[in-house]
């Protein structure tokens, strides 16, 4: 189970608990981003496959980044990570002194209750107490729906990168 909670998100469905994944935590993780993966492709999305994702990741995910659970009720219901340079989407533009957000997900019965949201505000408030330049993250080019999201919540749009035929938009906020 993750550490204490580092935020609660009270919802119209109950209360969740946003800690630290630990080890233990892998499983959680790995099923949660597979069965997202799987909806993805069921739903035609072309962003995340079921294949993409296995132990061996996920235990890389607990070494190299901070990865925080969200859960209800013991209950696994989002996650995300967070690191600290990302030269593989951001090429020259890496910059070590921003948070990069990945993985960012909720199940499907937990959506509708502004948990990403919540989960990105929660990582910009961490990012910000540290002292980082800002916040950055990529998303697929060709989910519209998913780019209005990120628009949204105040991220502006940097540049277009191809990841070798696949088109992401680089994404950041800038802490003044």
């Amino acid at each position: 189970m993750s550490n204490k909670a580092l935020r609660i998100f009270t919802t119209a469905k109950g209360s969740f608990q946003l800690g630290m994944a630990v080890q233990e935590d892998a499983g959680d993780m790995l099923s949660m981003l597979r069965e997202t993966a799987e909806l993805m492709v069921k739903q035609g999305l072309g962003q995340w496959t079921p294949s993409l994702f296995t132990m061996e990741l996920m235990q890389q995910y607990l070494k190299e980044r901070e990865v925080f659970l969200l859960r209800q009720d013991g209950e696994a219901a989002g996650m995300f990570t967070l690191q600290y340079g990302d030269p593989s989407y951001w090429g020259e533009r890496d910059d070590p002194s921003f948070g990069y957000l990945h993985r960012l997900t909720v199940r499907p019965q937990f959506r509708g209750l502004s948990l990403g949201a919540g989960m990105l505000s929660f990582a910009e408030e961490k990012l910000r107490a540290e002292g980082r330049a800002g916040f950055r993250l990529d998303c697929v080019s060709h989910l519209p729906g998913l780019n209005q999201f990120y628009v949204g919540q105040g991220f502006q749009f940097v540049a277009e990168q191809d990841m070798g035929g696949r088109i992401v938009n680089l994404y950041e906020k800038v802490f003044v």
